[in-house]
């Protein structure tokens, strides 16, 4: 990523939240009904199963992007669980009810997690993987050392090494800054209906789009500085690396993305010279959301040739 893109997806990050009440539950309740949670080391990975329906097609481990969390997935899981498909959406450190990251811990890369969690999961089963935004980064990753079936990307945003923007996040004032606008500075409720048009291109779903989903987790303790700790510490997204995964990839990208840029489209094809592209007409960036049945339909058809 270049410094002017984490600049804005910083901001689009801390314009999603809003001034929700942090997600309130009684002592032991889970998030969601299919919530289930994976401990190893530090942290404790909050993740969403779907069991398929029908005949068993495979099994699919869903990485979300960034400022979002197992919620982006809802729709795709529904749809291609439908399909035959075991759905597993994992919710990254410091995002939806995942571990918020502290200087002080252990801190292990997200990439080592999701492994470990998929391996609890499956130890000796075959993965189809499918990343969005900062997820299909973590997915290329994982896929350099995980057996993979298939690999899907969806509108997939290289991470690069942080550079001297390591040290900026690393000032205890950032974390407070970016706890503080989650707070009160998103309290505008229009605006977040602004945002939310911005990244779907999709007028008439942003009218009846739940904010609580993605914006509840986002209240949580801790997760404008887990950001900044894992802004310091996250793995670059290998893309010389990736040019030696074998298995068959899907790359989607949508026109009216607004976050990831030609550039960054143009170094996920190049490391994937045989991949197989779709291109979201009229979509915006969380085009797995309002167009989940057009995207699932694009995904079994890949899945199944």
């Amino acid at each position: 990523m270049t410094k002017k893109f984490l600049s804005v997806v910083l901001c689009f990050v801390m314009l999603f939240a809003t001034a929700i009440p942090a997600f309130a539950q009684e002592e032991n309740a889970l998030p969601y009904e299919n919530s289930h949670f994976f401990t190893y080391g530090d942290y404790e990975l909050h993740y969403r199963a779907v069991e398929h329906e029908g005949l068993y097609k495979g099994r699919i481990m869903f990485i979300h992007g960034f400022g979002q969390s197992s919620f982006s997935w809802e729709n795709m899981a529904a749809e291609m669980s439908a399909k035959g498909y075991d759905c597993y959406c994992v919710d990254l450190p410091n995002f939806g009810y995942s571990t918020r990251e502290t200087a002080d811990m252990e801190l292990l890369d997200r990439e080592l997690l999701v492994e470990k969690l998929m391996l609890s999961i499956a130890p000796e089963h075959t993965w189809i993987l499918a990343g969005h935004s900062m997820g299909g980064a973590v997915a290329i990753n994982v896929a350099q050392s995980v057996d993979v079936q298939k690999l899907m990307l969806f509108c997939a945003a290289p991470v690069a090494d942080m550079g001297d923007m390591s040290g900026m996040m690393a000032m205890p004032i950032m974390g407070k800054m970016v706890n503080f606008v989650f707070k009160y500075l998103t309290k505008i409720d229009f605006l977040m209906k602004i945002v939310v048009y911005m990244a779907t291109a999709n007028l008439e779903y942003t009218k009846n789009y739940n904010l609580e989903g993605v914006t509840a987790p986002l209240q949580l303790d801790g997760t404008g500085d887990g950001l900044c700790v894992l802004m310091q510490h996250q793995r670059p997204t290998d893309l010389e690396g990736a040019k030696n995964i074998d298995c068959p990839v899907l790359i989607v990208n949508a026109e009216k993305d607004m976050i990831i840029n030609d550039t960054m489209k143009q170094q996920i094809s190049d490391a994937f010279p045989k991949a197989e592209h779709y291109l979201v007409a009229g979509g915006g960036h969380i085009c797995i959301e309002d167009r989940a049945e057009e995207l699932s339909g694009v995904a079994y058809e890949f899945l199944n040739k």
